[in-house]
């Protein structure tokens, strides 16, 4: 076979062209940590890469739907915990009221203070989170209740998928909570403005069923909320298990890189002083 020097400096072009290439893949993946960076990097690996990817952005998508819904049964609670501690204090006020020693101008400002406290209560009722009313079922972008406590939402329930299959209602109906409260507290008021003690001891019996409603939704949520941090803690493992495979997969050896890419600029070295002295005599040098 014939070598010539046209064939000898394209064999070394070609050799220098496929060490730049190592090279450059090399710093690549230290750059980025990964050492797949396009399919033809390790054709192999890609499908149970894939799948891992698929797998990692759902867990993701149920964490933030997982957080999502435990703003809302938070804010939930808060809300009707509050409205517990008005109702309280209603039953109080009614206690003062049935005991018939008060005059009719003392009837009257108990009165008042059970219709700020109703007023309080529609504004808990009526309790936004990021500009969505909680209590209106799925009707979020209006108040559930008017002035006079009237429910004006839907019996609907905000639901999200938290993992494949489990779906967690993320709100309760206004009217489930508020309804009997709103009664109570009106009929009340109604009897301290009317001065009949009678009357107003026989709220007493509707404030505390509507008592029993509001903390029965507040158990309902509360329940609903101990789930999802259940849920949640499942899903950080499992996103954490699933992270580790797709390193496991995906990441380069630090170490590793950096020794072969030393041992990659060492043969590039030694390729170009290859290529100087074998480029450098030629015919001419000695016909001189």
């Amino acid at each position: 076979m014939r070598i010539t020097l046209n064939s000898l400096t394209l064999n070394f072009l070609r050799n220098l062209n496929a060490n730049l290439e190592r090279l450059l893949k090399l710093q690549e993946q230290l750059a980025t940590g990964k050492r797949m960076h396009r399919p033809s990097d390790d054709p192999p690996n890609l499908p149970p890469v894939l799948v891992m990817r698929d797998a990692l952005n759902a867990v993701q998508q149920y964490g933030r739907n997982l957080e999502d819904t435990k703003t809302l049964l938070d804010a939930g609670q808060r809300a009707l915990q509050d409205g517990v501690q008005i109702l309280h204090r209603l039953r109080e006020l009614a206690v003062q009221g049935a005991n018939g020693t008060l005059s009719p101008s003392d009837m009257v400002a108990l009165a008042r203070e059970v219709q700020e406290l109703r007023g309080e209560l529609v504004s808990l009722g009526n309790t936004q989170v990021a500009g969505r009313y909680l209590f209106g079922g799925t009707r979020t972008t209006a108040p559930p209740f008017d002035l006079n406590g009237n429910y004006l939402g839907n019996g609907n329930r905000i639901r999200r998928e938290v993992d494949r299959g489990i779906v967690l209602e993320a709100t309760i109906p206004g009217d489930l909570a508020f309804s009997q409260a709103f009664s109570a507290a009106q009929t009340l008021q109604g009897a301290l403005e009317a001065g009949d003690p009678d009357a107003v001891r026989a709220t007493l019996s509707d404030l505390d069923a509507a008592l029993d409603q509001m903390l029965a939704a507040l158990a309902e949520l509360g329940a609903r909320a101990n789930r999802v941090e259940v849920v949640q803690s499942r899903m950080a493992e499992l996103e954490l298990g699933v992270r580790e495979l797709l390193s496991a997969r995906e990441d380069v050896d630090i170490a590793e890189v950096v020794v072969q890419l030393q041992t990659e600029e060492n043969v590039y070295r030694a390729a170009l002083a290859t290529g100087a002295r074998l480029i450098q005599p030629s015919l001419v040098d000695f016909l001189r």
